[in-house]
């Protein structure tokens, strides 16, 4: 299902001027270009791929500022749509929401799941403090998964009745 060829295009203008006033600064003109380009989306809008990227992008713009709570709506919304539980972004910025929350341990969560899809790449440039929340938990879970135990039968992961016909 694809969007008509005009509202594609409207939504894609008004993305591109979010990000210009984004990268400006101007965090509450994209918040509005944004939203803009959202109420073209047909409902539910989470099943269209143009709702997960502008869903982050407002998040982003929200978070700059310090809309917390709404950032995550946002976020949660971008990990609803489409590819949007495959996106180490979306679960690193849900970690940063929850960190400047102090809420460490739901932190700790989305920023292992961006670490299990992108590795340590997505911490790059960002606060050292997001790694180390992970990182004892990052490096043992390397050296833990080379050492799996095959002779012994593993109980809660498979159904009961797995091997019957």
């Amino acid at each position: 299902m694809e969007l008509p060829d005009e509202i594609y295009d409207k939504i894609t203008t008004l993305s591109e001027r979010g990000d210009d006033y984004a990268e400006k600064e101007q965090f509450t003109s994209a918040i509005n270009q944004y939203n803009e380009a959202l109420d073209l989306l047909p409902e539910p809008k989470t099943d269209w791929e143009a709702a997960t990227w502008l869903y982050v992008a407002l998040g982003d713009a929200l978070f700059n500022k310090q809309k917390l709570n709404e950032a995550m709506d946002a976020y949660q919304k971008a990990l609803m749509s489409p590819d949007g539980t495959g996106n180490p972004y979306i679960w690193f910025s849900i970690g940063q929401v929850y960190f400047e929350e102090d809420n460490l341990d739901k932190a700790k969560s989305n920023f292992m799941s961006a670490y299990m899809l992108d590795g340590d790449e997505i911490f790059k440039d960002q606060n050292p403090a997001y790694y180390q929340l992970i990182k004892e938990e990052a490096e043992k879970g390397l050296t833990s998964n080379t050492h799996i135990q095959t002779d012994q039968p593993q109980k809660g992961w498979l159904p009961p009745d797995w091997n019957k016909n």
